[in-house]
């Protein structure tokens, strides 16, 4: 299983990130990694890095798209796939500062519904993964 964290990145950073991943990595990856105690610090580091989704948009946009598949299946704020044939269980939560994503493939079918947002930073903290989502879906279609 992977969990991926997807931020939207200001343009700021954007702008000055975009080239070198690795720097935009640590600093997420040293909020993730605050203590609970430092909450506040972690708030004002995201905040500075970090532009809010809108919930409702994206929840309407992925509902609007799987509503007729059989292998998916939503409750609230988190839609579900499960394709029995490719092995693929992938869960996408939709909160306002960023979005969680469980899988159990790499390349999640998610990903497809979120490639015409701008900015997007996608982490697995788990595995020390990081990549542009615009770059990674350049790389899946060439």
């Amino acid at each position: 299983m992977r969990t991926f964290y997807i931020f939207k990145i200001n343009n700021e950073f954007t702008t000055l990130t975009k080239d070198y991943p690795l720097n935009l990595y640590k600093n997420m990856e040293s909020i993730y990694y605050l203590e609970k105690n430092d909450f506040d610090l972690a708030y004002k580091m995201f905040e500075k890095l970090a532009d809010p989704f809108d919930k409702k948009t994206i929840n309407n946009k992925i509902f609007k798209n799987y509503r007729q598949n059989q292998n998916y299946t939503k409750w609230g704020n988190t839609h579900m796939f499960n394709n029995y044939y490719t092995d693929e269980e992938s869960q996408l939560t939709i909160r306002n500062a960023h979005l969680i994503l469980i899988s159990t493939v790499g390349n999640p079918v998610f990903f497809n519904d979120l490639s015409d947002m701008k900015d997007l930073f996608v982490c697995d903290f788990q595995n020390k993964d990081y990549f542009w989502m615009d770059q990674l879906l350049y790389k899946i279609h060439t």
